[in-house]
Formats: structure tokens, sequence, C-alpha cells
């Protein structure tokens, strides 16, 4: 099987409403953290899972219930901590393995709990199998407690299979769907992919989902059966 590399280039943004948010057994521990905020087991939590698992929707539901500061981990410096912890902190670090300043967060770790205020970390991998360099980091970052979104079922591919065409603006049939997940990698990034790759060539040939139109795209994304 081929593993294209795709561009998320998608001609509507993401639905990141709480509404929108689509639950499932893989992803309901993950729901109930945010949900259960400002009652965390401590001042910085992490939410783990893989590319394309709603770990960014989750750290967006979250930011905007707290009027948390939303930021990169690699981006993330000193300067935003010159005040101190005036807002919570979303720290994302979508960017795997990109380098990034291992003092500003050891400091807003510190300050998380100095100043009672909260951190959530969203990332693809245990904070815990982080490489860093500070000692006394790595020891915070095994300390956070986390929760991990994990492999998703059929039906909860096929509500995001929906959510993710109806962020596009187009509309997939069950025989749709059905074709879809049959011959799809049972994956969250690989039915990001294919519903964006789907999406777009829907709205680009003006043509309305089908399975000749399904048919076509995967063939060329998984080549022919």
């Amino acid at each position: 099987m081929k593993h294209p590399q795709f561009t998320f280039d998608l001609s509507l943004p993401a639905n990141v409403s709480p509404a929108s948010f689509v639950r499932g057994a893989a992803n309901d521990a993950a729901r109930q953290l945010v949900a259960d905020w400002p009652k965390w087991p401590g001042p910085v939590v992490a939410i783990i899972g893989p590319e394309a698992c709603g770990k960014s929707h989750l750290g967006a539901i979250w930011a905007e219930a707290c009027d948390a500061l939303s930021i990169p981990l690699e981006d993330l410096s000193k300067e935003h901590l010159s005040d101190g912890m005036a807002h919570p902190l979303w720290v994302d670090r979508a960017g795997e393995g990109a380098p990034f300043d291992e003092t500003a967060l050891f400091h807003a770790l510190n300050m998380a709990r100095e100043e009672a205020s909260f951190i959530l970390i969203t990332a693809r991998q245990p904070l815990a199998k982080w490489k860093v360099a500070l000692p006394d980091l790595a020891s915070r970052l095994k300390a956070v407690p986390l929760v991990e979104i994990t492999t998703p079922d059929d039906t909860l591919l096929d509500a995001i299979l929906i959510k993710q065409c109806t962020d596009l603006g187009i509309e997939v049939d069950d025989a749709v769907r059905r074709y879809v997940l049959a011959r799809a990698e049972r994956s969250y990034g690989a039915i990001a992919a294919l519903s964006n790759a789907f999406g777009q060539r829907t709205l680009a040939a003006h043509r309305r989902a089908s399975v000749p139109l399904a048919s076509q795209v995967l063939d060329e994304i998984l080549g022919p059966e």
C-alpha cells in the first residue's frame, strides 16, 4: 500500500465547536478530561494520540472554555511568561521532533504549579519519551498525568469521515462511506487524508459524491485492488 503525502488545504475551516467533536470509546477519556476542567489531577495534563485523532479539536475546545493562550511548542519562549501565567496555556507539539526552548517549557510547568494555573499539552508521543537535555525538565514531563486517544473502531472512523466531509461542504451517503472505509487504512491519519483528497476532488470536479468517484480517488492514492 502506498502512503503518499497530502496537503490539508481544506476549502472550509474545520468545525472545532464542542458539539462537533466526534465521540467514541477511543477518545472518551480525553474528552472527559477537557470537560472536567478545572477539576484536573494536576495543574499540567497531557492528551496523547496519533496524527489527526482530534487532539487539536479538544485543545481548541479547552482553550475557548478557559481563555487559554494557544502556542505551538516550538514557538514557546520566555517572553510568553514575562507576566507570569496570566492565562492558562495550551501547548501543542504538532511539529514532532522540532526543536523547542526547553528552559521556557520548564519555567512554564513550574509557574503553573506555583500560580495555580493550568497547562494542557497535546502531542503524539508520551511526554516521558521526549528527548530533552535538561534533566529537571525530563523529570517534570514524566510526572505529567496524561490520557491517550487510542485506536478507533469502525463506528468512530465512519463518524469522522462524515464530519470531515461535512467540514468540506460535501455529503457522503452510506454507500460511498462503506466503499471508502472498506478499502481505507484503519487510522485517523488515513481517513483524514482520504476525506480531504476525496472532498477536494468532488468540489473541483463539481460532481456529487459517488462510489465511482471514490474509486478513482482511492485507486490514485492506494493503487488499484
